[in-house]
Parts: structure tokens; sequence; C-alpha cells
């Protein structure tokens, strides 16, 4: 892929240049997929003093370690080869120890410097497996990001803080307004906890439906629950909510069609870069929902500065500000993915063909009739990989792409529609150099464009995960 497109993030008298510059910002889920272009934008386009990352250990991992491997990533090569010193640009971003499982997340003493000093919260950390059991996906996207806010609330300087949610934290409606909707079942998400604490886990099982009532998984119904905790206990903070829907790969920054990960969209379409035919189950007519990571981040970066710009709605308000990163418009029919990824196909005859390798039915029995082929064709090629000696892989690449499939299919199956008055108000305040610096209007995407990078992007990274495994392997 070419490491072009990048917008032009030369000095400009932008007030939200100003409000980043000298700022020291905090950070959460900095390794997850937003996050890493939070970090990278930040670093390349502003110039803020010092970015903190809570970081905790994993597989042995130290925090410290862990960011050197960040910063080594493909994301942040054009910040390294367009910067003439990386070493001091990089030496900005500073790991903290971070274990959320304890009632005091980092040390006593990493306590005290970010009571002093940070100036700016993004708390993007959260659980987005969608099968998680639900005591799991509460722990980790309600009482992580309680335990983050209460530290956050005695910050001497804090000017703004950002807890990005999910546009679909309400989707058991059919149109998603910005607010806060306080109607969990069974005296809210603290006294659920309460009760799963007397109960066994064949009892859990059997609650767990009711308590889910018409929410799909137990993502969406603890992100809601985060929202409401934020209502409840941190509403006279300078605080919003930032809802953004389904993200997917970048559109020019850093790296057009950059993507680190296949759990959404891009995970579906692997079959696709691998010239096999697959057909989803889902509504080809309804719309999806979706922005390219770097427009998120992008309205992310525009939304935190806008808390400083308009601090009145917070102050006695009771509750926080919620912004919508959706459109009623300038969407992509959940049918019609095939023909746009056909658009980043290498070959003549890929562009053609490639438009119907991505199917969408609504049939359960076509749907059926398809997994059971696909199934056939990776076991029989697993075989042939176990005759020769080599490992299977295609089998488990199924598996993961069915999962995906079927975490997808309530969203391909429903319509939403969207009050975004406060998004719209952030973007029709902006300077046209702001707006040249944060590109999200999602109104004027042009998806024909998009997708040129989209396919090589989801083959990039395959590659390096492959090279990754490799490595790992010795």
């Amino acid at each position: 892929m070419e490491e072009t497109g990048l917008k032009d993030c030369s000095s400009t008298d932008s007030s939200v240049e100003t409000f980043y510059k000298d700022s020291v910002v905090l950070i959460t889920g900095g390794t997850g997929f937003i996050g890493k272009v939070l970090i990278e934008k930040l670093l390349r386009c502003f110039e803020v003093k010092r970015i903190y990352l809570l970081l905790r250990e994993k597989k042995n991992v130290k925090s410290e370690e862990r960011l050197k491997e960040l910063l080594q990533e493909p994301i942040f090569h054009v910040m390294k080869n367009n910067n003439p010193t990386p070493p001091s640009v990089f030496a900005k971003v500073i790991a903290i120890d971070t274990n959320f499982q304890q009632d005091r997340i980092i040390s006593d003493g990493d306590r005290k410097l970010l009571l002093s000093e940070v100036t700016v919260v993004f708390n993007v950390m959260a659980s987005v497996k969608f099968n998680e059991h639900i005591e799991s996906a509460l722990d980790t996207n309600v009482n992580c990001s309680r335990k983050l806010f209460d530290m956050v609330s005695q910050m001497q300087r804090i000017r703004s803080i950002v807890h990005v949610s999910t546009f679909y934290s309400n989707c058991d409606r059919s149109h998603i307004e910005e607010r806060v909707f306080d109607d969990v079942p069974f005296g809210g998400h603290d006294n659920i906890l309460r009760i799963f604490e007397h109960l066994s886990a064949p009892e859990k099982d059997k609650l767990i439906p009711a308590i889910l009532g018409p929410m799909p998984n137990s993502y969406t119904f603890s992100k809601k629950c985060a929202e409401i905790m934020i209502k409840q206990s941190y509403a006279h903070l300078p605080i919003a909510i930032f809802r953004p829907p389904i993200v997917m790969s970048a559109y020019m920054e850093p790296i057009p069609g950059w993507v680190d990960n296949f759990n959404g969209i891009a995970g579906m379409c692997i079959p696709m870069t691998q010239g096999k035919i697959y057909c989803a189950r889902g509504k080809p007519d309804m719309p999806s929902h979706s922005v390219p990571v770097d427009y998120c981040v992008a309205a992310l970066l525009a939304v935190g500065a806008e808390i400083r710009r308009n601090p009145t709605p917070h102050q006695g308000s009771e509750s926080p500000m919620v912004y919508n990163f959706a459109t009623d418009h300038n969407n992509i029919r959940w049918g019609d993915y095939g023909w746009w990824a056909a658009h980043g196909c290498e070959t003549r005859l890929g562009k053609i063909f490639g438009r119907y390798a991505l199917g969408v039915t609504k049939s359960r029995i076509v749907r059926q009739l398809f997994v059971w082929w696909f199934v056939l064709q990776a076991f029989t090629a697993d075989l042939l990989l176990a005759i020769v000696g080599r490992k299977r892989k295609n089998l488990r690449l199924v598996k993961r792409v069915l999962a995906l499939e079927d975490a997808a299919c309530f969203f391909a199956m429903h319509r939403w529609t969207v009050q975004n008055d406060n998004m719209r108000r952030v973007l029709g305040g902006l300077s046209e150099q702001e707006r040249n610096l944060l590109q999200f209007d999602i109104d004027k995407l042009d998806w024909k464009d998009y997708f040129k990078n989209f396919l090589p992007g989801i083959k990039a990274a395959l590659s390096r995960c492959s090279q990754r495994r490799r490595k790992e392997c010795g």
C-alpha cells in the first residue's frame, strides 16, 4: 500500500491546535485499533507535551516493553520517515503500569504525577467481544471505567474528558438520540452484579436473556450501562460521550487502507481476499453505519476540543453531552459491500466478478448452504495440508469468520435513524483550516475512492500477522 494521502499538519491558526498545544493527554486502550490511530494523530499533527498510556502487563510482557513494540508498528512508520527527530517525538509517550483488577489501578507515585499534570483524557478501552459473559463485559466496560473516572475526578488541571462508547449502545431503539437512556432492568448494572454474587453458573446463564432483553449481546448492553454510570456519577465533570458506529480501516491517514485487526467487516471480507465466495445473513437493503478509523479519530479529537470551547452545557447538567458520530446519509447498504470492495481488486476480472464474492441474504437456508460449502472447502484444504505435513489453518479461519458474521447479523438485519445535532454543531464550528486538519464529514466521504485500498489493506494486515506468527515460532 502507498503511504500517501496524509493531510497537511503544518501549523495553522486553529483553535483546536491551540487547545492541544502543550496538553498532557491520558489515554486508555492505546494499543487498540482506535487508540493507535489516536496516538499517531496526536504525535504527528499536534504539539502535545506528553501522552500517558495506561498499559497492563500482558502475557508476561511489561508495559514499557509493550510501548516499545507499539511504537515500532507500521502505523508509525510514516511519521518516522517524515520527522527529522522521531526519537524526541516518541519520547513524549510514557507507559504507566496499570492493573484495573485492583482498587488503586496505578502506583501512588504515578497517581500523584497524573493528578498534577493531565489536562485531557480519552477513555478508549473496552472489551469488544460480543459473546463475552455479561459479568466480564460489565467489569471491563463499566467497573474499570468507574475506577478510571474516580481518579480523573481528582485531577487538578483537567479540561476535557471523552468516553468512547458505541452508536449501538441503544440499539434496542429504532431512532438513536444524543442522550443517555437510563432503562436497564433489574435495578441497574450494580444490582445485576450483586444478584449474580448469589447465583450459580447455570442460574446466571438462565437469567442472562432476561437481563439483555432486546439488546443483542453483552457488549452493547455493557456499553449502555457505562453511559448510565457516567450520567449518575460523573456528569459534573467536563465529560462527553462519543458514539462511533462500525469503525473500518483507514481512508487516508496515516496509511490508506490500514487496519490491524479482523474483529469487524474486515474479518468478514477475508474470504474475498482469497478468491472465495461467501454469503452472510442480513437484509441487503439495510444501511450499514460505518466510518473509517481516521475519520473516527478526527471527530474524537474535535469533540475533545469542543468540551473546552462550550463548557456551559456541563456545568450543573444532569447528563453529559452525547455525540452520535453517524449519519442517515451516505451509508453503504449491507448488500453492496462486495460491489464496493471489488474496487480494490488487483485485476480487471477481479473487479468484474469480485463483487459477487461477498453476498448478503435474508434466507437462513441459503446462508446455511453456503456455510456447509465453506466448511467443506476448508476441511478439504486442511486435509491436504495435513497430508504434506503442514499446519492446518483453513477450518480455524472459517470458524472465526462465522463468529464475526453471527455477531454482525443483528446489525445487518435492522435499521436505525440518527440524531446527530451535537456532532453537526462540532463540524459546523470548525474553521476551514481545522476541517483540513480534522476531516470527518461522513456525508462527503467518497466511498468509491475509499474502497480502492480496502482489500489491499486487509491483505497487508494478513501478511503482517503471518510474519509475526513466523517470528514467534522462531
